[in-house]
């Protein structure tokens, strides 16, 4: 039994490790070195919109009216997730992320940006688990998300020196997607199903550029956390 417990400790430990942020930025002078990007295959985004409906036994009224609300409010996600991908016709989110993350993530270490992924000094590599639209229901605020995992490692020797995983919720605003005023100055899930491709782009482009505004920021943070 101890021997069961004691192996049971030791596949959590080992699970727990796989999960842990790594920094050894310090082990290395990075001045003057290649930095080599890559981004992995992302998922497709999703359209996360809260509908629900209200079912009442003494109202079949309300019940009903509540069920036809619905249908139409998940017409309107539906309406928006086609917008959203004709938008990606025209914006690259990813690549984006890719290369902006790979230019400021350079100059924070001192090291020169490259786009061939031929023996660099050293890859950092972005890994997008998921990304989107939430809202919690059609008249609230939508907000861009993005969930990732950053990788910084020796190429040589394939040592992992730095890794992290970062969240991006950036609340939707008219300013993001290029548009004027909006009633309340908000953007909802109901305005995105009216928006244009190319608003739709100009929003997915800034989410893009404010995922790697915080990769970078992390890193700056972790690598004076290292060094000082």
């Amino acid at each position: 039994m101890k021997k069961i417990y004691a192996l049971v400790l030791a596949i959590a430990a080992i699970g727990l490790a796989g999960c842990a942020t790594t920094n050894r930025l310090a082990d290395y002078n990075f001045r003057g070195a290649t930095l080599s990007t890559e981004m992995l295959t992302p998922p497709l985004p999703r359209m996360d919109v809260d509908y629900t409906v209200t079912l009442d036994t003494h109202n079949a009224v309300l019940s009903g009216l509540s069920v036809l609300t619905t249908l139409a409010k998940a017409g309107q996600a539906e309406k928006a997730t086609s917008a959203m991908r004709d938008a990606l016709r025209y914006v690259d989110v990813p690549e984006i992320i890719r290369q902006e993350t790979g230019r400021s993530a350079a100059a924070a270490l001192r090291a020169v940006s490259i786009d061939s992924p031929f023996a660099p000094d050293f890859l950092l590599e972005l890994d997008i688990q998921e990304w989107g639209i939430d809202a919690n229901s059609p008249g609230a605020s939508a907000s861009l998300h993005m969930r990732l995992t950053a990788r910084l490692s020796h190429d040589a020797s394939g040592e992992l020196l730095w890794a992290r995983t970062i969240s991006v919720d950036q609340t939707a605003t008219p300013a993001m997607f290029g548009l004027g005023q909006i009633v309340g100055n908000m953007v909802t899930a109901t305005a995105l199903a009216e928006m244009t491709a190319s608003d739709l782009a100009a929003g997915f482009t800034e989410l893009a550029r404010e995922a790697a505004r915080k990769i970078v920021r992390q890193l700056e943070r972790d690598l004076n956390a290292a060094r000082y």
